[in-house]
């Protein structure tokens, strides 16, 4: 099990022990990239949620909540910007219907597509197809990035549960 916690903007993943081999194993970083690959190639289909608990060794709703902890943006917001990105790219290089490039992208209708479109990028699906510029959120990838030369010896316990009360106070000037 990996577990994680938030300081500020720093975020601390913890990797389970692997006794057996002697370390500890770092393969979150790549399970986390083959999760986003396989997210990326389903853009245009269903998310198969077995799926990425299969890659990712989450699951589905527990691999949310640690890419929105990681990049700061909610799975379901990047996957429609990734969407919405993919579609003026299509639009942009090629002939394909503005309702073809909808359905595809999992709009039931031009109509809400191209709201969407228009408060993503700015632009209608067709302003952007003649010329006119729209945004580009390129893909997400984890890198693991190391600073200072420190060893922490981090220890997690397990606490009794306690009771905590308080009083909230307004004053009205």
């Amino acid at each position: 099990m990996y577990r994680y916690c938030r300081v500020g903007k720093e975020v601390f993943l913890y990797t389970k022990i692997n006794r057996k081999k002697g370390g500890i194993e770092m393969n979150i970083i790549k399970s986390f990239n083959d999760t986003i690959d396989y997210l990326e190639t389903v853009l245009d289909d269903e998310i198969d949620e077995k799926k990425v608990t299969q890659l990712s060794g989450y699951s589905y709703s527990m691999f949310s909540r640690l890419f929105s902890i990681l990049t700061e943006t909610t799975l379901s917001e990047y996957l429609r910007s990734r969407r919405l990105t993919e579609a003026a790219v299509i639009l942009r290089n090629t002939d394909e219907k503005i309702i073809d490039v909808a359905f595809k992208f999992g709009y039931e209708s031009s109509d809400s597509f191209g709201t969407a479109f228009k408060n993503f990028h700015g632009f209608t699906p067709s302003e952007v197809r003649t010329g006119k510029p729209f945004k580009l959120v390129s893909r997400v990838q984890l890198a693991l990035s190391v600073r200072g030369g420190r060893s922490m010896n981090i220890t997690i316990q397990k606490k009794q549960a306690f009771t905590v009360a308080g009083v909230n106070e307004q004053s009205i000037n």
